[in-house]
């Protein structure tokens, strides 16, 4: 956890892993002791739990008794068909085998806090299916998942054709979030839902079986120094599972690869002075003299996008963009071609 000052308002900062699993809802050996040191190892503050269709993991030892960690425990949800995966936190209702449209509607009449997971996953073989989500027009949801590890290493894997340098060196694959995911979720923004965006890794531990030897790969250990949703809270906030949530979904938060670096003195906001300014998720009235600000603890290249399309580009470690019309603003920054960090929008009304 960190302290910042962005604009003379004062935030903590909390960095965690979304949409872990373990052996709760599938066959393994996944002990959620072992998912919680290496959480701490990799001294996140916050990770969530979102196995399929079951909330046992709340009642581990593991959890109940941690006291370091904020350990979230949410749930997976799927149609019959296996598709429209939906992480669903704040709630203790698990809804089986109905179709998305009424789960995603029983959802929206509760507290509970959901997104869409992986909605447009790709397949370079068809050894490995697909979990889509099938209806576009069905946005009842506070947020996308932009961004999953695992879903982009499995839709570029090929077992025959690379499988060992997949296996070897995984994140060497993990470029970008998927384009069509980023437009989907622009257009929305665009239409003013204001969806938030989430990254996630969707950690199960691998596993490849040969020879009678059992080798492991795609750890929650090594998926904790991936992608990673960092979340600002106002300082006068009480740090627990319900204000991160609701940061989440409100969008105070951006995506990060920590395997491209650590975001450590990065801030960024819109402002015109100290009265009227945002950090992600926020909106503030158009003025003259309004910049988009930014910070960076290395050099890269700042992609500012309005309203889903690219409007301004800069190379350095920090600088400012003009702001001349009303519209979601939005950053996406790469290092050496990879994306590193992907921001909420902030709305200019």
């Amino acid at each position: 956890m960190k302290n910042k000052n962005i604009f003379d308002k004062k935030y903590f900062e909390l960095t965690g892993c979304i949409h872990n699993h373990t052996t709760y809802s599938f066959d393994g050996d996944v002990k959620l002791k072992k998912i919680l040191k290496a959480a701490k190892k990799n001294e996140l503050d916050y990770l969530t739990i979102n196995d399929h269709h079951t909330k046992e993991a709340q009642n581990d030892e593991a959890v109940t008794n941690e006291n370091d960690l904020i350990v979230i425990v949410g749930v997976e949800v799927n149609d019959p068909d296996k598709n429209n995966h939906f992480l669903v936190f704040n709630s203790d209702e698990i809804i089986k085998g109905k179709k998305v449209e009424e789960y995603t509607s029983k959802y929206a009449e509760t507290d509970a806090i959901c997104f869409a997971a992986h909605p447009f996953e790709k397949r370079s073989s068809k050894q490995f299916r697909k979990y889509i989500w099938t209806d576009i027009k069905n946005d009842n949801f506070d947020g996308i998942e932009i961004w999953n590890y695992l879903s982009e290493w499995i839709g570029k894997l090929n077992p025959k054709l690379n499988g060992i340098f997949f296996v070897l060196f995984p994140s060497l694959f993990i470029k970008h979030p998927p384009r069509e995911t980023l437009n989907y979720w622009d257009e929305l923004n665009n239409v003013g839902k204001r969806r938030s965006a989430i990254g996630s890794v969707d950690a199960h531990s691998e596993r490849i079986e040969k020879f009678g030897f059992k080798f492991e790969f795609l750890t929650h250990k090594t998926l904790f120094r991936s992608i990673r949703t960092n979340v600002l809270l106002s300082e006068d906030k009480q740090i627990d599972q319900q204000n991160i949530l609701e940061a989440i979904k409100r969008g105070n938060s951006y995506i990060v690869n920590y395997k491209v670096g650590n975001p450590y003195d990065f801030y960024a906001g819109i402002a015109a002075s100290k009265e009227n300014s945002a950090i992600f998720g926020e909106e503030l009235k158009f003025t003259d003299n309004l910049y988009y600000y930014f910070r960076l603890p290395k050099i890269a290249r700042v992609k500012l996008f309005r309203n889903g399309k690219k409007i301004a580009t800069e190379h350095d470690d920090k600088g400012r963009f003009e702001i001349t019309q009303k519209g979601n603003y939005r950053l996406e920054i790469y290092k050496f071609g990879y994306g590193w960090i992907f921001t909420n929008n902030i709305y200019v009304i």
